[in-house]
């Protein structure tokens, strides 16, 4: 018979997984919204990993004048704001490019980023989106995503190699952007340990006012961001092997901004303790959901 605590972890995966199945929807933005520095946030639940697909081969398609390009680029915009992801499908098929911008600076796939849609964002990847592209404020998609607090797509960017410290015209890399246009919930506080994980530099000043992110969480509240950033910058610097053991530690107690600092250092996603467990089977196992969605967000399978 299976133990309670078996049944109760499979229970918790399903959860995280039938959670994130439901991402795909969503309240669209009109096609002239403002870019995602002025907009107000939504919230968005995790999806599960999906690896880093390489830009297919178009398949040959009839050529198209300047005027039928124009078409269907604006086409594909329309479908990416109503989160239409089979109609943009059709649309990249027969030539729509995702990463062809508006006169607001809008393509496929910065929409994607700032409205927090993923199996958009996937499409555009799979079919060659730039994610070195840039908005009206010469911003990142990573830089949208964090101004919004969408943590999973935060951390479908990182597995797709986007610059994690970037500064736009505001002075702001995606860590400033979540801290100074987040309001500390629980959503921000996600996406801040995405950025930690990945690498963010946690002392690099935002550029008008010369203020660190610890010094901008602090000022506007945010306590466990700032707690976090601390705890980051006076970490010491593990072996590999080190890493690895603390990240496991952490999945199995529950403690994430521990996880966060262990994945800074270098810790394998995949590693696997004495019993063959990997850091999301512990973090499941043990109900750390924190944990669990950290592990995903970055590429946990």
């Amino acid at each position: 018979m299976y133990s309670i605590r078996h049944l109760r972890s499979v229970a918790v995966l399903t959860a995280v997984i039938l959670t994130a199945a439901g991402c795909s929807g969503g309240d669209s933005a009109p096609p002239d919204t403002a870019p995602a520095t002025t907009q107000a946030a939504s919230t968005r639940p995790p999806q599960p990993p999906q690896a880093t697909p390489r830009p297919t081969k178009k398949t040959p398609a009839p050529k198209l004048d300047a005027k039928q390009q124009a078409r269907l680029n604006q086409q594909l915009i329309a479908a990416a704001w109503d989160n239409d992801v089979r109609r943009a499908q059709s649309l990249i098929i027969r030539g729509a490019d995702v990463n062809a911008k508006d006169n607001t600076v809008q393509s496929a796939y910065l929409i994607s980023t700032s409205e927090g849609y993923l199996e958009l964002l996937n499409l555009t990847l799979k079919h060659g989106a730039d994610v070195d592209s840039k908005d009206s404020f010469n911003g990142t998609g990573l830089i949208r995503a964090a101004d919004r607090g969408h943590a999973d797509i935060a951390g479908r960017l990182v597995q797709a190699g986007v610059e994690i410290d970037h500064i736009n015209n505001l002075g702001w890399t995606a860590l400033h952007e979540a801290i100074i246009l987040g309001d500390g919930s629980d959503r921000y506080v996600n996406t801040v340990w995405v950025l930690v994980a990945a690498g963010a530099d946690l002392q690099l000043r935002s550029q008008r006012d010369q203020t660190t992110p610890i010094q901008h969480a602090t000022s506007r509240g945010h306590n466990q961001i700032a707690q976090l950033l601390r705890a980051a910058v006076e970490a010491d610097q593990p072996t590999k092997g080190q890493a690895n053991r603390r990240l496991l530690a952490a999945a199995e107690h529950g403690d994430a901004t521990a996880a966060a600092l262990a994945l800074r250092a270098g810790a394998n996603l995949e590693t696997r303790d004495e019993l063959g467990r990997t850091p999301l089977s512990l973090a499941v196992t043990e109900d750390r959901l924190a944990i669990a969605r950290l592990l995903v967000y970055l590429g946990a399978g």
